[in-house]
């Protein structure tokens, strides 16, 4: 099913192309105040003649109606009705997976190798992490995974295609197979198997907790929890950050290091969904003590209260786009590119703006009434984006830090 960018998409086209005109689209991602949400241009250099208020009145029954557009020369800058937009999303909260919808299309995708990390190489691993997060992505996406038990021995059904991770590929392999190379992982003394490089990312993400972080937890076995969750978290986010095709050089210590994601990885995707999570905990607290503050349904909040940038690209650049990133990330069309690594890229810059937007805007403000409308209109936005981040975790089978 298209969402809302998607049919938004086509109703563009159309409206250009009845015109007369052949246009492309671009969606903008930053300085959307000064830019637009998106650019409409011409695929000639003739001049995009429309009316631009034609235009916004026809959109009034959109599911993103526009409220200004610039025109210059070949190409138009239009912006959409932000409050209009927060509510349809927040509505229709198109992350969610909706378990009794499916695209009627089936898929089998090979089971992981035996889990045990001690004895697989780096290079299953990755290939283990590829399987895992491909097939949720596929099942996110609505197709029925068909199980192996389900299947009669060496026999495919015509009607199930088939997802199949390899070290190296095979012109000869057929249709309705789709293979994804796996990159080898190249070890050297440093690291032998998956188990001895998880140990060493727990290691390295218990420093970061501790220091960047400022992690304090005075239940010694809650902390190892803590501590090898993070480890696996950090393996996994390792091996999808680089395209899939690609070499992983870990033969020294300087590469691995180089390898590793830094202050965009694991940690920094766990402690901002654990800061979301603090958020939300003492809003609950709040809600306690007066019933008032809870959070109201999506069409009585007032969203024109949301004028910083990073809200409105917190909900157009990241919440609204959601369900195109995943049919990006499985590949669409008769040529499907599965490439989980778009879905990680999406969630690293997602957690980016997301730090920056509640480092610098208080969310929870102070129990007085002229202020609870903005609060509870970004507690509305803020609940949402730890919705999509939850799904998200599910998809790169990362476990949830709700405390750090």
């Amino acid at each position: 099913m298209d969402g809302i960018v998607s049919k938004m998409q086509k109703l563009l086209y159309d409206y250009f192309e009845n015109l007369g005109h052949s246009v492309a689209l671009k969606m903008f991602d930053k300085n959307l105040l000064q830019m637009g949400d998106l650019l409409v241009k011409s695929k000639t250099d003739s001049k995009l003649e429309v009316d631009a208020q034609a235009l916004i009145v026809a959109s009034k029954c959109w599911p993103l109606p526009i409220v200004s557009i610039s025109i210059v020369e070949n190409s138009a800058h239009i912006w959409f009705d932000r409050a209009i937009a927060f509510r349809a999303t927040l509505t229709l909260r198109e992350w969610e997976l909706d378990a009794n919808t499916t695209n009627g299309r089936k898929i089998y995708i090979e089971e992981p190798t035996i889990n045990e990390y001690d004895t697989i190489s780096m290079g299953e691993f990755r290939a283990n992490v590829l399987r895992k997060t491909i097939k949720n992505c596929f099942l996110h996406g609505g197709y029925t995974i068909v199980e192996k038990t389900d299947l009669n021995e060496n026999e495919m059904p015509s009607d199930v295609a088939r997802v199949k991770v390899v070290h190296q590929m095979n012109k000869l392999t057929p249709n309705p197979y789709v293979t994804v190379l796996c990159g080898a992982v190249l070890t050297g003394g440093e690291i032998q198997n998956a188990a001895q490089y998880i140990k060493l990312r727990e290691d390295e993400m218990h420093l970061t907790a501790l220091h960047r972080y400022g992690l304090r937890m005075r239940d010694s076995g809650k902390l190892q929890e803590l501590v090898s969750s993070l480890g696996r978290s950090a393996a996994i986010v390792d091996m999808l950050q680089t395209k899939h095709a690609n070499v992983i050089d870990m033969r020294t210590m300087q590469e691995i290091t180089r390898n590793h994601c830094t202050s965009k990885g694991a940690s920094f995707i766990m402690y901002n969904y654990a800061r979301l999570a603090t958020i939300l905990k003492k809003h609950a607290q709040l809600v306690e003590q007066d019933a008032q503050l809870e959070i109201p349904p999506v069409h009585k909040i007032d969203f024109s209260l949301l004028v910083e940038p990073e809200e409105w690209q917190l909900l157009y650049a990241y919440l609204i786009r959601f369900p195109d990133i995943l049919r990006l990330t499985i590949g669409y069309g008769k040529s499907p590119q599965i490439a989980p690594y778009h879905m990680l890229s999406f969630t690293l810059c997602l957690i980016k703006c997301l730090s920056k937007y509640y480092r610098r805007v208080r969310i929870l403000t102070e129990n007085r009434p002229r202020l609870q409308p903005v609060m509870l209109a970004r507690l509305c936005l803020i609940r949402a984006v730890f919705d999509m981040l939850k799904v998200i975790l599910n998809i790169f089978d990362l476990e949830p830090v709700e405390e750090m």
